[in-house]
């Protein structure tokens, strides 16, 4: 595949098959592969937890006891999503008091994730980056073990690829502006 070409089919895959399986190995690989990113002074600021689909179910439960406390129709909602996805990353920034390298780091951590999906692409993993408003809760930080310089960037929902993807067209024109 010509990398334009990922590029442009790479999208985000919202529909989530019942009971579908990814290649944990892939994903492993594709996770290393995506350590390539460019990263200011190779700080290398990311970090994933991997909930595998056998965790999926005991993930909600907990996240959502917190997340949706109260709420039981949003925890049987996220419960139904979550456990028919193959897998999920949760995705961890590591933050710097620095404003420069807080930038640098929050760059990289972005070209290190598109690296991630599509190389997933690339071995038939279907992605979606999901940043939910509880990703700034400090329980749901503790649940997945955040250290006092790290930040939950959201998390990258794992499953099949579609047949069809749709493309929509990118506004390109008017984004270059000469000095």
């Amino acid at each position: 595949m010509e990398l334009q070409d990922a590029i442009a089919q790479r999208r985000s895959v919202k529909n989530f098959k019942r009971d579908m399986t990814i290649d944990d190995n892939a994903l492993y690989k594709a996770i290393k592969q995506a350590t390539d990113a460019p990263n200011h002074g190779h700080r290398e600021p990311w970090r994933v937890v991997h909930i595998a689909k056998d965790r999926l179910g005991d993930m909600s439960k907990l996240l959502t006891k917190i997340a949706f406390a109260e709420q039981p129709k949003k925890q049987a909602d996220h419960y139904q999503v979550v456990t028919n996805l193959g897998g999920m990353l949760a995705l961890i920034l590591k933050e710097d008091t620095k404003q420069l390298d807080s930038l640098e780091n929050n760059m990289a951590f972005g070209a290190f994730t598109q690296n991630l999906m599509l190389l997933l692409h690339e071995v038939n993993i279907g992605s979606c980056w999901k940043t939910p408003p509880y990703i700034f809760d400090p329980n749901i930080e503790a649940l997945f073990d955040l250290k006092e310089d790290e930040r939950l960037v959201g998390f990258l929902y794992l499953t099949d690829l579609e047949d069809e993807m749709p493309y929509k067209k990118r506004h390109t024109e008017n984004i270059i502006q000469k000095f």
